[in-house]
């Protein structure tokens, strides 16, 4: 018997699916590789290291939200020949690497023939076979990834795309906010033996065929890849964002609609049959996936000074509201949604995936119930405890595999990781249940100055386990003076600003802050000191902002951002926890000390020299003087520039007069710069 093999293969024609049955194996292979195999008309490569967008509100005119989409940054990595992963260089040695190349990769554009072989640190380093060598000899790597890259490639049936978006940040530029960082990756310390660059945020490939004889286009693959990342969201920035959208939205009048809809009546029926045929046009789908999504949760009601509302309203959410609905760190987790052979329109097709993620999100109200502040986020503390245990045993494991030396590194990334989610989870667990506690409590005074003071010392970090027991402590110490303080003020004060009814008001502000005060202090002395625990063993790298929010000058036009002037602006709002942000505007600065500890702030109102504190890390002023108490503008001298008053100052009780200051200033053209700078901000009117 004389035997034949049968091929068949199915393929998309239209909105039919074909089997084609032959013996011809050719035939089915060119089929199969139809698309593959067109010649491509064009394919775009797109490549952009970094990009910044900046959203100002015209009122008042302020930075709110900065985003920033950036790359990976040029990385070295090593390994040894005989082993399989490779391990980071470290910073100082990576930059010399990288001096080197660079020297190596222009001389090679030049046409010049240079020596591969370069000296780094004391080792030859061989760029062209990229190894270094020690003893024994490395295997080299060097790894850069730009911010965005695409790429488009386009056939004459078919197109193909993949992006990556390698990292993004949104920043929350209003001062006294809650959370500084809005959204970010997940940044966690590395693992034994991962040496891989940061995986890129947000990945998409598509493939779509479409034939000339059918309008159904074919998805052959579509996927989307999303890492796991923080969002973080507090009143303050609902309410600056609601209000920029308020005033962006265009209200259309009638008359404008009646003639939008007279001009519909103009066009050709056959011109509204085929707009509405292709809206309803179903694409099929091969594969279509939308990877997991986990997002880490964090959201709190407490607003900023400028927030709007109803004065009791706002008491009892800020006081009750924000004891109940405080939440850090909450981890959602949606599951993937996936179609495959499915015919779908676009419409379809998002409100299927909207229902999806709505019906997973409805099953994690849990997570965000036991997630709550008030209660210490217990979801959150077992998940780290058992990560930290697995860690314990699946690191060093992990290293015993490639030799003693791993094994010992593994351990202790096992350990670290095992003490951080432990001790550390332990720790942060009680630090919100205080630290919610201590925000109710803050609102009962009814002081918006005092809580957004408070806001302030909060987002001030502390370096160290140290700094932070002593910043809880200084909390303590305030807060006792402040409430017996604040019996006298409050009321002088109110009188001050609306007479006699201000008085009463704070008579009772005052009578109110001598209990809440004390309390929030010992409140926030326990919160601090376990928040600077649990930042000493965290496993996670805190992420800051990417830079200074930007300053608007008094005229409202928005310049090109200049990192300077909102450096300087920045120190404005902090010194003497924001005592001048109200009254003064900003000038100039200048750093008068290689630490930077020191530095000469000129605003349109007064002078002031600055000093950092050593302990608590906060601004505060040596001296100052407004301009009316300046005798004339600044002279020069050899030493720096010096200030005369009009009328000569006692340093202290019992201390000599001072007719002026001498600022020492190294640096001439610094000097004369900041002479000039201060004879316009005396000159300028207010």
């Amino acid at each position: 018997k004389m035997t034949k093999k049968l091929y068949w293969i199915a393929f998309l024609n239209g909105k039919q699916r074909t089997v084609l049955f032959t013996e011809d194996f050719q035939l089915v292979v060119r089929i199969q590789e139809s698309g593959m195999l067109e010649r491509n008309l064009y394919d775009v490569v797109l490549n952009v290291q970094a990009v910044g967008i900046s959203l100002v509100a015209p009122n008042p005119r302020r930075e709110i939200v900065y985003m920033s989409i950036q790359g990976s940054g040029v990385k070295w990595e090593s390994k040894k020949e005989t082993k399989a992963y490779y391990k980071s260089i470290s910073a100082k040695e990576s930059n010399l690497l990288e001096t080197q190349y660079q020297r190596y990769s222009n001389l090679r554009r030049l046409d010049r023939d240079p020596s591969s072989v370069h000296m780094v640190n004391g080792y030859e380093v061989d760029f062209k076979q990229m190894k270094m060598m020690t003893n024994p000899k490395k295997d080299i790597r060097r790894l850069a990834r730009p911010g965005i890259w695409a790429s488009y490639k386009r056939s004459l049936h078919q197109s193909m795309i993949h992006a990556k978006l390698h990292m993004l940040q949104i920043d929350n530029q209003i001062a006294d906010c809650t959370f500084p960082v809005i959204l970010t990756p997940v940044t966690i310390r590395k693992s034994f033996g991962d040496g891989m660059i940061s995986k890129p945020f947000l990945e998409t490939s598509i493939i779509v065929r479409q034939f000339d004889y059918s309008q159904v286009r074919q998805f052959k693959y579509f996927k989307i890849l999303l890492q796991e990342f923080h969002a973080r969201i507090d009143q303050c920035f609902i309410n600056a964002i609601s209000e920029f959208l308020t005033l962006s939205t265009k209200e259309e009048d009638h008359e404008e609609l009646i003639e939008k809809d007279k001009t519909m009546t103009k066009g050709g029926l056959k011109e509204f049959a085929a707009q509405f045929s292709e809206q309803g046009v179903k694409d099929f789908f091969d594969m279509l996936h939308f990877s997991p999504i986990k997002v880490h949760l964090s959201f709190s009601l407490s607003a900023d000074s400028k927030s709007k509302g109803g004065s009791l309203f706002n008491l009892l959410l800020q006081s009750f509201g924000v004891t109940f609905t405080e939440i850090q760190d909450a981890v959602l987790k949606l599951d993937y949604f996936e179609k495959s052979n499915a015919y779908l329109t676009t419409h379809q097709l998002m409100n299927e995936a909207y229902s999806h993620y709505f019906r997973q999100s409805l099953k994690q109200v849990y997570v965000v119930v036991l997630g709550l502040d008030v209660i210490g986020n217990p979801v959150g503390l077992l998940t780290g405890f058992t990560t930290g245990v697995g860690d314990f045993f699946y690191e060093p494991l992990q290293g015993a595999i490639q030799g003693p030396e791993e094994f010992a590194e593994g351990l202790a990334t096992g350990l670290r990781s095992l003490i951080g989610h432990t001790v550390g989870g332990a720790a942060g667990a009680v630090s919100r249940i205080t630290g919610t506690i201590g925000k109710g409590i803050a609102a009962l005074t009814m002081d918006e100055e005092y809580q957004r003071r408070r806001r302030l010392d909060q987002n001030r970090r502390p370096n160290d386990i140290a700094e932070g027991i002593a910043q809880g402590g200084r909390d303590l110490v305030m807060g006792v003076y402040e409430g017996v303080t604040g019996i006298v003020t409050k009321p002088v004060a109110g009188a001050k600003e609306e007479g006699i009814s201000g008085f009463f008001k704070g008579v009772g502000k005052g009578l109110i802050g001598a209990v809440a005060r004390p309390t929030a202090g010992v409140v926030d002395f326990a919160s601090g000191s376990f928040d600077a625990v649990k930042r000493a063993t965290d496993v996670v790298d805190e992420v800051r902002p990417v830079r200074p929010a930007r300053f608007i000058r008094p005229d409202g036009i928005v310049r090109p951002y200049n990192h300077m002037e909102a450096q300087g602006h920045s120190l404005l709002q902090d010194v003497d926890k924001g005592k001048f942000t109200e009254t003064d505007t900003y000038v100039t600065h200048l750093n008068v000390c290689d630490e930077g500890r020191n530095v000469v702030l000129v605003t349109n109102r007064r002078l002031m020299f600055i000093t950092r504190g050593d302990v608590f890390g906060q601004w505060n002023t040596e001296w100052t003087y407004s301009w009316d108490e300046v005798k004339a503008p600044p002279t020069l001298t050899e030493k720096g520039i010096k200030v005369l008053l009009k009328e000569p100052k006692k340093k202290a009780l019992f201390g000599a007069k001072e007719t002026g200051k001498l600022i020492h200033i190294k640096d001439l053209a610094q000097a004369k710069h900041l002479a000039q700078k201060i004879e316009e901000a005396m000159k300028k009117p207010l």
